[in-house]
C-alpha cells in the first residue's frame, strides 16, 4: 500500500516536472499510468469478490464500476507555514445487488467525506488534523433519478480506533433556466465519537456567457462537537480561455457562530486549472490573500497563500 502510494507521488511529480520521455518510456506505460490501471483493477477485483456473496456465479466482465480520485496538494501559507495535503476516495458498485449497494474507501476530513465536497473548500480552512483519517464503509441507494438521490451509508473511521458512523443523504437538483441550476443536499449523521449532526448545502451554478461560469456554494453544519453552527460560503468565477483550461477567482468566508472568534477566516485567491498530460490528470495552481483569526488576542492581518494541486481520476 505505501509502496503504491509513494510510486504514485513520484509519478505525479515526474509529470509535473515536464521531463521529456525516453524512447523506452514512449513504448511502455509510465509509472503513473501503471499505478492508475493497477488501482482500478484492484478495486474492481475486490468488488467481484464481495459481490459473489449475493450470487452463485459472477461474470468478471460486469465488474468495471470502480471510480475515484486522488489529490496531492503542497501549499505554503504565511499564517500556517508549508504543508503537504492529500485526499483519496474510491467507490464501486455491486452489479448483483441491483447496483444499489456501493462500497467506498477514502482519506479526508470527515465532514468533507460524507458531504462529498473535498474540492469545494479552500485548503487554507483549518481543521483538526486528527479528523483526516481513513474511512471505509458501505452505501445503499434506494432511490436515484435524474434530479433526486436518496442514499444511506455506514462505516468506520480512525483505523484501529473503530470510530463507527452512519449517515443519510438527500440530494435534489433542478434546472432553473437555460443558464442556471440549483442543487440542495441534506445530510444527517451520527458517529460514535461525536454524536448526532446535520449538514445543509446549497449550490447555484450560472453560465454568465459563452466563456464565463459562476458557482456559488454555502453549507452549514451543526453537531454536538461544533461551537454552534459551522458555516462556509464560497463564490467562484471561471473564464474558459481554451479547451480544458480556465482562469478563476474565488472569494470565501468561514466561521462558527458560537466560537470565540465567530468569523475565523475570509479571503480571495486567483486560480488556474488545466488538464495535464492525460485526460484524467489535472493541475490547479493558486495565489491569494486571506485574513485568519483564531484567538481574540490575535490581530487580523492579511496572509499570503500559494499552492498547487495535482488530481488523478481513475475508473469510470
Amino acid at each position: 500500500m505505501w509502496y503504491q502510494y509513494g510510486a504514485l507521488v513520484f509519478g505525479l511529480l515526474t509529470a509535473a516536472a515536464g521531463a521529456a520521455p525516453s524512447q523506452q518510456q514512449q513504448q511502455e506505460p509510465e509509472l503513473v499510468d501503471e499505478f492508475r490501471d493497477g488501482l482500478t483493477n484492484s478495486v474492481n477485483r475486490t468488488a467481484q469478490w464481495v459481490d459473489s456473496f449475493f450470487a452463485d456465479k459472477v461474470n468478471p466482465d460486469d465488474y468495471n464500476t470502480a471510480s475515484g480520485r486522488f489529490t496531492l496538494r503542497p501549499e505554503w501559507d504565511e499564517y500556517g507555514g508549508f504543508k503537504l495535503d492529500s485526499s483519496f476516495r474510491a467507490r464501486v458498485v455491486f452489479p448483483n445487488a441491483e447496483q444499489r449497494i456501493t462500497a467506498f474507501i477514502g482519506r479526508a476530513d470527515f465532514d468533507d467525506f460524507i458531504n462529498e465536497t473535498q474540492d469545494s473548500r479552500p485548503s487554507v480552512i483549518r481543521r483538526d488534523e486528527a479528523d483526516e483519517e481513513w474511512m471505509v464503509g458501505l452505501g445503499f441507494d434506494p432511490y436515484v433519478d435524474d434530479s433526486q438521490r436518496l442514499s444511506f451509508s455506514a462505516g468506520i473511521r480512525g483505523g484501529l480506533a473503530l470510530d463507527t458512523y452512519v449517515s443519510s443523504t438527500y440530494r435534489f437538483e433542478t434546472v432553473l433556466s437555460d443558464i442556471s441550476e440549483l442543487y440542495s443536499q441534506s445530510v444527517g449523521f451520527w458517529r460514535d465519537s461525536d454524536g448526532f449532526g446535520i449538514a445543509q448545502t446549497f449550490e447555484y451554478d450560472r453560465v454568465l456567457s459563452e466563456n464565463w461560469f459562476n458557482k456559488f456554494w454555502i453549507r452549514g453544519t451543526f453537531a454536538e462537537r461544533t461551537e454552534g453552527v459551522r458555516w462556509h460560503l464560497s463564490n467562484k468565477s471561471y473564464y474558459l480561455y481554451a479547451p480544458e483550461r480556465a482562469l478563476g477567482a474565488e472569494v470565501w468566508w468561514y466561521g462558527e457562530t458560537r466560537a470565540v472568534v465567530p468569523m475565523q477566516d475570509y479571503g480571495i485567491r486567483a486560480l488556474h486549472r488545466q488538464r495535464f498530460h492525460r485526460d484524467w490528470l489535472y493541475l490547479e495552481s493558486w495565489v491569494g490573500v486571506h485574513w485568519p483569526r483564531e484567538l481574540l488576542t490575535e490581530a487580523r492581518e492579511p496572509r499570503w497563500i500559494v499552492g498547487i494541486e495535482l488530481e488523478l481520476q481513475f475508473g469510470q
